[in-house]
C-alpha cells in the first residue's frame, strides 16, 4: 500500500514537470536580434566561392545552459541539400558556431540555436529555440 502511494505520488510529479515543460521558437531577423534573452552576433565573410558565418550566443537576460543544440538545414528552394548538428567552435561564457555555406543556397537555409532545459543536469523536453534564415544576416564582406 505504501509503495503503491509512493509510485503514485512520483508520477504525479513527473506528470507536473512534463506539463510545464514549454519550448518557444523565435524567428531571429535584423529588428529583433538585439531584442532577446540571450545575446546573438552574427558575422559573415567571403572565403572563395563560399560565405563564412559566425553566430556567437552569449548570456545577457538568461544564462546558457549546459545543454545546446545547435543545427544546419541547407536548402536549394524546396529540396533539402543536407541538415546536420553544429558543435560550438569555442565555448566559454559564450557560444560560437562556424559553418560555410555556398551563396547560392542561402534563400531558405536556416541555422537553429537550442537553449535546452535541463533538470539536475538531465535533459528535458524544451527550450527556447531561435532561428534565421542565411539570407537574412548573410553581407559577403
Amino acid at each position: 500500500m505504501h509503495s503503491t502511494r509512493l509510485l503514485s505520488g512520483f508520477a504525479v510529479g513527473l506528470a507536473v514537470l512534463q506539463a510545464n515543460a514549454v519550448s518557444t521558437w523565435t524567428q531571429l531577423d535584423a529588428q529583433n536580434t538585439g531584442k532577446q534573452r540571450l545575446s546573438f552576433t552574427i558575422k559573415t565573410e567571403k572565403t572563395g566561392r563560399n560565405l563564412r558565418f559566425r553566430v556567437v550566443v552569449a548570456p545577457k537576460d538568461a544564462a546558457l545552459s549546459p545543454l545546446l543544440n545547435a543545427s544546419l538545414a541547407v536548402f536549394d528552394g524546396t529540396n533539402r541539400v543536407v541538415s546536420c548538428a553544429v558543435e560550438p567552435a569555442r565555448r566559454d561564457p559564450s557560444a560560437t558556431y562556424e559553418f560555410e555555406v555556398s551563396p547560392k543556397y542561402l534563400e531558405k537555409s536556416t541555422f537553429t540555436f537550442g537553449n535546452m532545459a535541463e533538470s539536475h543536469g538531465q535533459p528535458m523536453p524544451a527550450g527556447d529555440f531561435y532561428w534565421f534564415y542565411l539570407k537574412d544576416v548573410a553581407r559577403e564582406e
